[in-house]
């Protein structure tokens, strides 16, 4: 974890540590490839995820899309055990929701673990220290298949070392819209609520709403920059913007002196 933790902050947090799969043939001659749990958005954003069966907290089994109840989501895959990214990308989000006008939004987070070592015990121990959570928190099990069937879908790889005894995994949130479609990737520990609030609008552009209708201007002033993950002032609508003030200018200043020359005559 120690030299894991050191080439995580080399990589700007993208990828996180958490504990299944083994690293010797991907990562020579002791070597971290950050690449190689890079996410290829092009080939997932737009599917659908399965609808995988998993374990709630209190002990029912249920599926995946009964839990969206016709919301947006917020997909992040941890595990209950990691001393590493896993709890610090819960708390940031947990802290944003809480103090924001996030908290006033209609969607879901769903924290699933993708750790077959995972077990209710080890669930409510982690919820449990970081209580209280606002109603749009739910924290599950993925059994062994369901979780590789979910990972596979949404691009997320991770392995095991077994010299640090961790998982290496990539620090994302993923976006769902209500039918189960992967809409936006965000990556990092500590996303804005700026861009928390444009990716959940992504997600549920066909349904406006009253409230909806600041997002729809964050929409068409943002645009998301995937070098930096994250969302950026359109170009076109600015430089569009510099176009029309700079032509107001010109035609303000033509008409006064225009109007000095009158003057003066």
């Amino acid at each position: 974890m120690r030299s894991f933790l050191a080439l995580f902050l080399l990589s700007n947090l993208l990828f996180g540590n958490a504990v299944g799969t083994n690293t010797k043939t991907l990562f020579p001659d002791d070597a971290f490839n950050p690449e190689v749990l890079r996410i290829d958005e092009r080939r997932f954003l737009g599917n659908f995820v399965p609808n995988v069966e998993l374990l709630l907290e209190d002990g029912r089994r249920t599926r995946l899309y009964e839990l969206f109840a016709d919301k947006p989501v917020i997909l992040l895959l941890s595990y209950y055990t990691c001393e590493g990214t896993c709890p610090v990308r819960i708390d940031n989000l947990k802290k944003l929701i809480e103090t924001t006008p996030l908290k006033e939004r209609d969607f879901k987070v769903l924290v699933l673990s993708f750790d077959e070592r995972d077990d209710l015990q080890k669930l409510k121990k982690f919820k449990e220290s970081r209580e209280p959570f606002t109603e749009h928190w739910v924290f599950g099990i993925l059994p062994k298949e369901e979780a590789k069937k979910l990972t596979e879908s949404v691009g997320f790889k991770f392995f095991f070392s077994e010299r640090d005894k961790t998982f290496v995994h990539p620090n994302v949130y993923v976006f769902l819209s209500p039918e189960g479609r992967i809409t936006r990737y965000l990556y990092g520990v500590k996303p804005s609520e700026r861009d928390i609030r444009i990716a959940l609008a992504e997600s549920t552009q066909n349904k406006i709403t009253l409230s909806s209708f600041v997002d729809l201007a964050y929409l068409v002033c943002y645009t998301y920059d995937p070098s930096r993950s994250r969302y950026v002032v359109n170009p076109t609508l600015l430089f569009g913007g510099i176009g029309f003030s700079a032509l107001g200018l010109v035609l303000v200043s033509a008409f006064l002196i225009n109007k000095l020359a009158r003057k003066e005559v």
